[in-house]
């Protein structure tokens, strides 16, 4: 049997569990729009940014480009999504299109219920807690990274 190790549980197990359950929980109530959190994060990051290159929009959601690329798919073939080319020829930008556009303001009262039970249950002074610690494991690893 595997003994019990100095430095604790998983931390990255630990994390990667309560993601899961959170993300069942936006998931779920984001059901009745037919996107999942991942998908309406992409939307929203895409319409913040107008027109957004993959690389760029990879690095503000902390994908790399092949996993970006495969939750862009369902989005591409349901024509919220569009690409046109930068000024750099090379450059693909994404966009919202107008489907899209209605898509995100038809799922933001579904996402702003899953962010208030989320919220309800944490509270207002605790969700700031959170927040904070989970910026400062974000800093952690990508120094830890280095």
């Amino acid at each position: 049997m595997l003994e019990t190790s100095p430095l604790g549980p998983c931390s990255c197990s630990q994390i990667r569990r309560v993601a899961r359950k959170i993300s069942s929980l936006y998931d779920s109530v984001l059901a009745p729009s037919g996107l999942t959190v991942t998908q309406y994060s992409l939307l929203v990051n895409i319409a913040r940014a107008g027109k957004v290159s993959r690389t760029a929009l990879a690095a503000k959601v902390g994908m790399d480009r092949t996993t970006l690329t495969r939750n862009l798919q369902p989005l591409t073939g349901g024509k919220l999504i569009s690409a046109s080319t930068g000024e750099d020829r090379r450059e693909h930008l994404i966009r919202l299109s107008r489907a899209g556009q209605r898509k995100v303001r038809q799922s933001l009262p579904l996402w702003e219920e899953a962010q208030r039970r989320f919220a309800s249950q944490m509270g207002q002074g605790t969700l700031r807690e959170l927040r904070a610690v989970l910026a400062s494991v974000e800093a952690a690893v990508a120094r830890a990274s280095e």
